[in-house]
Parts: structure tokens; C-alpha cells; sequence
């Protein structure tokens, strides 16, 4: 008596399964449409508020503010453009790219330090709390490798 193996074929699902699994395959991706809109409108409002400011700045001659206000304004812009290029790597490549996340958070940090912890006191806790996270961020940018592949030789 022989057992009969199984077969190597994919099961097949039936015809209203595929329905429901083709549904939800679209569901994220028109979440990463609608979030790729909104960042497309945040990222124009961003930079006509970094170009108001520097209109600002120059208008009312107070540098010291002004370029502190200018700079925070350019590195949350800069953060709005890292997330967006993740969003359009994602629609190509269906993988989120890890290392772009971590250059977002990298920036957002150097954000917060230039911006928030210089303009008031903190404690050294806090400023630990900082330096540790960032030293994390960088570590992780340097040891994720790209997910770029090269083509084979």
C-alpha cells in the first residue's frame, strides 16, 4: 500500500477568497497615496513658510531669531521630503527602505537639539536622553545596509 504524497501545488483558494485578498492588497496602497498627497501639500506649505521667514528675517533685520526660526523651518522641510521619498520608494518597490526612516529621525533629532534644547534650559538627563538616541540613529544608518541592489556581473 503507497501513500500518495503531497502535492506541490499552491492550494487553490476559492473564487471569492481572491476577492477578498486582492482587496486588501490595494488597502495599503491607497493609504500611500492618500499619506503621498498630504505630504505633497504639507511639503508646499513648508517651503513658503521657510521663504516667509527669510523674507521676514531680512524685512525686520533680526538675524539671531530669524536664522534659528529659517533653520528650524529647513530641517522640518527636509523631514517632510525624507518621508515623501519613502512613500514614492514604497510605490516602486513595494519595501519600505529602513535607512530613510532613520535619516528622518536623524534629522528630526538635530531638529530638536538645534532648535529646542538650545532655546531653553534642559537638564542633563535630557540632554543624554538626546545624544543616546541620536548615537543609536547614526549607528543604525551606518550598519542597515541600502537596499539598492547592483546588478549582477
Amino acid at each position: 500500500m503507497s501513500e500518495n504524497p503531497p502535492s506541490s501545488m499552491t492550494p487553490v483558494n476559492p473564487p471569492g477568497v481572491e476577492y477578498v485578498i486582492r482587496f486588501f492588497a490595494l488597502v495599503p496602497m491607497a493609504l500611500y497615496m492618500i499619506v503621498a498627497a498630504l505630504l505633497t501639500i504639507i511639503a508646499v506649505f513648508s517651503v513658503y513658510d521657510a521663504a516667509h521667514l527669510i523674507v521676514t528675517m531680512i524685512v525686520t533685520h533680526d538675524l539671531a531669531d530669524g536664522i534659528v526660526a529659517v533653520i528650524n523651518a529647513l530641517l522640518l522641510t527636509i523631514t517632510i521630503i525624507v518621508l515623501f521619498e519613502t512613500v514614492t520608494v514604497y510605490f516602486r518597490t513595494k519595501h519600505v527602505e529602513v535607512r530613510a526612516l532613520l535619516i528622518a529621525g536623524l534629522t528630526g533629532m538635530v531638529r530638536h537639539i538645534l532648535i529646542f534644547n538650545i532655546s531653553s534650559t534642559t537638564d542633563a538627563l535630557q540632554m543624554f536622553a538626546a545624544v543616546a538616541l541620536l548615537a543609536v540613529l547614526i549607528a543604525g544608518i551606518v550598519l542597515v545596509k541600502s537596499e539598492v541592489t547592483s546588478p549582477p556581473v
